[in-house]
């Protein structure tokens, strides 16, 4: 029941908030101006609709910490030890009663967020603190204090926090920092992480910040233009890599939640499709696959996938003894797995054991038989054997009406197909395929600076000639660079595969002579990859000829 009521003292009412239980009695009693049993033993309570309510909350040496009321921005409350809804004291106070106290500076400063560290720090829009205690740094009513440790501020969005280090958003909404204890200074302190990637910051402002520690430790920034910004952050290895992540539309907010493997990473996105203006939720893919079938290198992206995982078991007969491509075969399934006449131009892919088959349907039985044509002739392990290693292959790709219109990219069977456009839902293939990768592209552009010879002569003045190139990668595949967009040269990869295998991807060295001209801004070189491939560059190895005249 919410506890409280009014007095109109002209009607001589009272109104509760919320009725009494049926029957329970109810004393009233009016005593005269001069008062009666009164004391002065009271208090007005912090936090009301009047005062407002704190802004942040946090759990910090077992206790509920409360900060930044409407009323006092500037004050922290703190419960007893272990006691989470008692804020009260006793009399004499104890080191467990409840904390409170109020930041004395310069100026009115309104908290933003508490940061659980190595101690408690107060992150406020103009300066940062840090709570201190007594004996052990231990906190009580008697020797709370807080220390200033930076004046650089905060914003609204709430710091993230990795390993013993926190990162925020400046108060201007411009800048990222971190914030991290240092003995030299006793006391917390920190960098400019954005002074890095300046061209990636100004004139924009960043309104959300998420940190996903697994695989590449990534703070993900959302920027008030609907481009997502990430920072690969590694202090301990003294790395601080931005990157800009654009989409065919705006990334609206981020999410990251924690998993075993890899962080699962959530955005919110708002696409023009069809006309209209859409919001969907997006799941960051993983980062890498064993099966290049399961690639998942494009935005807004649906799969599908008509390899097996149940009982269910597909056998071929031949009706006329043959089992040639000019042979019409019976192909029978265990379960309902056909439809009608829109099966017929579909295929299958069949194997048991080492061997293996391609039919194609040629007719319509029922919903557990079609005819087929064999792709070559059938190993005999395959005649009239029921099998559980099959493939159903589709030679058009449905549900895709949330990229109703747009142009999208391709990847069939770890390969790349033609780009096609959505229409009335779906895509038509060249040929059919088993698993289908189907999204919004985007490119993979890498691009370094001027070269420079540490310790040496300087070469930025200098006119230069990139002749050739070699990329230290990792799974990698679908690779162009060159000393310009308009001159990007391709990576030959494919060698030992089979004509129906996708592009095994490269670990090691790929090198490829450049299409270069003379000039003093030539040092530099691109990398990009246009498909919907995996791309992971260990190093960049230039050869460069270099002259003052």
């Amino acid at each position: 029941m919410a506890q409280g009521w009014t007095i109109n003292a002209t009607a001589d009412t009272i109104t509760f908030y919320e009725p009494p239980a049926n029957g329970a009695a109810i004393s009233v009693k009016e005593f005269g101006a001069g008062g009666s049993g009164g004391t002065y033993i009271w208090a007005v309570g912090a936090w009301s609709e009047r005062f407002g309510y704190p802004g942040e909350a946090e759990f910090f040496n077992d206790r509920l910490w409360f900060a930044g009321s409407v009323a006092d921005p500037q004050t922290v409350w703190a419960s007893n030890i272990g006691d989470y809804n008692n804020f009260g004291r006793s009399s004499p106070i104890i080191d467990s009663d409840a904390v409170s106290f109020t930041i004395n500076a310069r100026q009115v400063n309104a908290i933003r967020d508490l940061v659980p560290l190595d101690s408690l720090l107060i992150m406020t829009t103009g300066g940062e603190y840090k709570v201190t205690g007594g004996q052990d740094d231990v906190v009580t009513p008697s020797t709370i204090g807080v220390k200033p440790q930076s004046n650089h501020g905060s914003g609204s969005t709430q710091a993230r926090v990795t390993g013993d280090t926190a990162l925020f958003i400046k108060e201007q909404g411009q800048h990222v920092r971190d914030l991290g204890y240092q003995f030299e200074k006793d006391g917390f302190r920190g960098v400019d992480l954005s002074i890095w990637a300046d061209h990636l910051v100004e004139g924009y402002s960043f309104k959300q910040l998420e940190f996903a520690p697994a695989p590449w430790s990534v703070v993900w920034i959302v920027r008030n233009d609907g481009v997502m910004i990430g920072c690969t952050y590694l202090p301990e290895q003294e790395v601080t890599g931005w990157h800009p992540h654009d989409t065919q539309g705006q990334i609206l907010d981020v999410c990251c939640l924690p998993r075993q493997d890899e962080t699962q990473t959530y955005v919110l996105v708002q696409r023009q499709i069809n006309g209209q203006s859409v919001q969907y939720i997006e799941q960051m893919a993983p980062t890498r696959y064993e099966d290049p079938a399961d690639y998942k290198y494009s935005d807004s992206l649906l799969t599908y996938d008509g390899r097996n995982t149940d009982t269910t078991t597909v056998k071929l007969d031949s009706p006329g003894g043959g089992w040639t491509e000019n042979d019409a075969l019976t192909l029978t399934a265990s379960a309902a797995k056909f439809v009608g006449a829109s099966d017929v131009g579909d295929g299958f892919v069949i194997t048991s054991g080492e061997s293996r088959v391609r039919v194609r349907i040629i007719g319509y039985t029922s919903s557990t038989v079609v005819t087929v044509n064999s792709i070559g002739t059938v190993p005999e392990a395959l005649r009239g054997v029921a099998t559980t290693g099959w493939t159903f292959q589709r030679d058009s790709i449905s549900g895709l009406g949330h990229l109703e219109g747009r142009e999208v990219v391709v990847l069939v069977d770890g390969s790349v197909h033609p780009k096609r456009t959505v229409t009335g839902g779906a895509i038509s293939l060249d040929s059919p395929a088993g698993v289908v990768q189907v999204g919004l592209g985007y490119r993979g552009h890498i691009e370094t600076l001027e070269v420079n010879a540490s310790g040496g002569e300087p070469m930025r003045p200098m006119k230069k000639l990139t002749f050739q190139m070699a990329l230290q990668v990792r799974h990698t595949v679908g690779v162009y660079f060159g000393t310009s967009l308009d001159l990007l040269d391709p990576v030959p990869q494919r060698e030992f595969e089979n004509y129906d295998e996708p592009t095994s991807p490269s670990d090691g060295v790929l090198q490829l002579p450049l299409s270069a001209q003379w000039g003093q801004d030539t040092g530099h070189v691109h990398i990009v990859s246009d498909d919907p491939l995996p791309m992971e560059v260990l190093s960049i190895l230039p050869k460069i000829a270099a002259s003052e005249t």
